[in-house]
This record gives structure tokens, C-alpha cells and sequence, in this order.
């Protein structure tokens, strides 16, 4: 099982489990050009993203709970405000976001399901700053139906459907963007992220 992260940070509780682990960088243009070159390599039948993500206003989540990615929408592409596109209308000349279903993320929503891990389903979206603005959070998360954000998600989305391989994308909540100023609990969402994808790891197939 190939687990992409994309700090040490995040791939530190993670070291010594039993799949292959790589980091890919922080943000979409490294883990883009990173995944990319690893994928090309490796070519394996499936590829895990994982790291921490801002749980969005109205999304009910809490720090320390899961995000299973099935769509990841590239947020900050071209629609930085509200209601307006340019002269591009309704229509970017674009791809900004990917769909993740396949058999493989079935099997792991199965599996999630089935140790009794609390987690969520739906769209993700990746951005190239983190939001600190609870007005933001609530455009994005209303613009897309999602649920959380991330930096990397649509980069490796993309990096593995050019090279025909699903992704499957579990983070765990680390902050809450309707309040921006409270410490992030990172250490709660890596020990979420480490229970799921040591249960995964061992029953994926």
C-alpha cells in the first residue's frame, strides 16, 4: 500500500507501519511534481493521500475526526470572488476539479465503516493558503458542498488520473476555519490518521 503525505511532520506517527510511505511536499506545485514522478515509478494498482485538513463551517466536524475525499476541487483557481468569473462566465477554460469514486474507495469507506471510526464523505477542496478568514470558509464550503480543506488534493488527483491510477484520500481534521484563531490540534488528527490507515493497511485489498 503506497501512502503519499505531504510533510514530516505528517508522515512522523506514521514511520514503521506497513506500507510504503512518501513525502511529497507541502502545497499543490510540489506534491503535483512529486507524486507525479513517484506514481511514474512505482505505478501501483492504488495510491493513499493522507495529512491534516480545516474542517469548514456548517460541516458539523470536529478536530480529530476523518475526510474521505470524493471529489477534490482545485478552490482558488480562477474564483477568488464571490459570484463573479470574468469573462469566462460560468465556463473556465479549465479542469478544477476531479472525481475520486472507484471500487478502491468504496473498499475503504467499506472498511472505515466497518472498525466503527467516525468519519465523513464528500468533496474536498485544495487551496494555496490556508483560510484564516471565516467569511472564505463559508464561500468555499458553500461554492463546492465541501467539507474540509487541504493544499495537495487536487495536485496528486490529477498527477494520479493522467497516469490512470485511483486515488484514495483520508486526512483527519486538525483545525476548525469558523474559528481561525484556536490552536490547531494536530497531534489529536495524526493519532485519528494513524489508527485508520494501520487498520486499512492491514485489511485493504
Amino acid at each position: 500500500m503506497l501512502v503519499l503525505v505531504p510533510t514530516e511532520l505528517e508522515a512522523e506517527p506514521l514511520k514503521g507501519l506497513a506500507f510504503d510511505l512518501r513525502v511529497i511536499g507541502f502545497g499543490p506545485v510540489e506534491a503535483a511534481l512529486s507524486a507525479l514522478e513517484i506514481l511514474s515509478e512505482v505505478r501501483p494498482p492504488v495510491v493513499f493521500l493522507s495529512g491534516i485538513a480545516g474542517a469548514y463551517p456548517e460541516t458539523g466536524l470536529s478536530p480529530g475526526d476523518l475526510v474521505v475525499a470524493t471529489e477534490e476541487i482545485f478552490g482558488d483557481l480562477a474564483l477568488c470572488f464571490p459570484g463573479h468569473l470574468g469573462v469566462f462566465g460560468k465556463h473556465l477554460p479549465v479542469t478544477n476539479r476531479v472525481h475520486l469514486g472507484s471500487p478502491w474507495l468504496e473498499r475503504a469507506l467499506n472498511l472505515l465503516e466497518e472498525r466503527g471510526l467516525p468519519f465523513e464523505a464528500g468533496p474536498m477542496v485544495t487551496v494555496c493558503c490556508a483560510t484564516r478568514d471565516p467569511y472564505r470558509g463559508r464561500l468555499l464550503q458553500r461554492r463546492h458542498q465541501a467539507l474540509a480543506e487541504n493544499m495537495e488534493g487536487f495536485a496528486v488527483a490529477r498527477a494520479a488520473r493522467r497516469l490512470g491510477i485511483p486515488l484514495v484520500e483520508i486526512r483527519a481534521v486538525s483545525n476548525l476555519l469558523e474559528r481561525p484563531e484556536d490552536p490547531w490540534e494536530t497531534e489529536k488528527a495524526l493519532s485519528s490518521l494513524k489508527e485508520a490507515l494501520l487498520w486499512l493497511s492491514k485489511n485493504f485489498k
